[in-house]
């Protein structure tokens, strides 16, 4: 029901941005775009092994890529956000959440066209090659028929508990082996593959929690526990330190914000709709939530990137109502 309503949205929501870009300049801003999953072809997403809602084609990410280099963007890195944006130019940040190793297909692109990206990683399931929840909870409802409004009803309760529970409830259903990956889709990345692209010049490593903790349903020293065990994983397989975290379900509060700034990060993103108009204040905690877009489970990507492009999105209020990412 939500995907149907939001496509009904999306026909005006186009129609609106092509006048509006027709007839005014757009805002320069920073548009960060939040990828999960990359497909290396419609037959991957088919498998259902993974919720197709979160994921694009390789393809569809050359498109992306290529429509806003066209249209005078230029990709940036964290650092380049602390080092300071030019109010009079356009910028587009990449990130990729979860830590899933299909995020990998991303590189000759990101190579080719000399731009960087970041990945936040959730490193519980690193370290012990564990499936993400919501694959288990999508991948086995769908073989027992499942409906996929049931299956999103089910994965939004199930954001109100812990990692910790959630897990439990559904290691209970469907078995601890659930949680073991089919293949590369569903897996998440080993240390060592994370270690070399680390290494990689326009590669940003980000934090994404210990295993992907929802921190507003989370004591103050759950949430320190959470944050501070995954910079320290991370340091141990990359040797790096992340000064960019995301939040899990993009869910933050002020307490997140005051954590994660004491914890010594400088930029945090969220998982809101909407454009970060310039300039953006760093004095006011403006980098501590910084929106993004999300381009998953869409068979014509290049229409929200014109959408998204425009000032006046009715789409995007839409989406912050019925949906929270991964």
């Amino acid at each position: 029901m939500n995907t149907n309503l939001l496509s009904l949205i999306k026909l005006p929501d186009l129609l609106l941005a092509r006048m509006y870009l027709r007839f005014f300049h757009e805002k320069n801003s920073l548009i960060i775009f939040n990828f999960h999953i990359l497909y290396q072809d419609l037959e991957e997403i088919n498998l259902n092994l993974v919720d197709p809602q979160l994921g694009i084609t390789v393809d569809h990410f050359r498109q992306f890529v290529e429509y806003y280099q066209n249209h005078g963007y230029s990709f940036i890195s964290p650092n380049d956000i602390l080092n300071g944006l030019n109010r009079n130019q356009k910028y587009v940040m990449i990130t990729f959440d979860d830590g899933y190793f299909n995020n990998t297909y991303a590189l000759p692109i990101l190579q080719k066209y000399n731009i960087p990206a970041v990945f936040f990683i959730t490193t519980s399931n690193v370290r012990d090659n564990k499936c993400f929840w919501w694959d288990v909870l999508y991948r086995e409802e769908i073989g027992l028929n499942g409906s996929i409004g049931k299956i999103k009803h089910k994965g939004d309760q199930l954001k109100e508990k812990t990692t910790e529970e959630i897990e439990k409830i559904l290691k209970a259903r469907f078995g601890e082996e659930a949680f073991h990956p089919v293949g590369d889709i569903d897996r998440p990345f080993t240390q060592a593959e994370l270690r070399d692209i680390s290494k990689k010049r326009n590669i940003f490593i980000g934090n994404h929690t210990n295993n992907h903790a929802i921190l507003t349903n989370y004591s103050l020293d759950e949430m320190k526990s959470q944050i501070r065990s995954a910079q320290e994983y991370i340091y141990n397989w990359t040797d790096t330190s992340p000064n960019i975290i995301s939040y899990p379900g993009g869910y933050y509060s002020d307490e997140v914000i005051k954590v994660s700034k004491e914890m010594g990060f400088q930029i945090g993103v969220s998982a809101e709709f909407k454009k970060n108009f310039l300039p953006i204040n760093p004095r006011n905690n403006s980098y501590m939530y910084l929106a993004r877009f999300d381009l998953g489970g869409e068979s014509e990507p290049l229409k929200l990137c014109e959408i998204y492009r425009s000032d006046i999105i009715f789409y995007k209020w839409i989406s912050n109502y019925l949906n929270k990412r991964y």
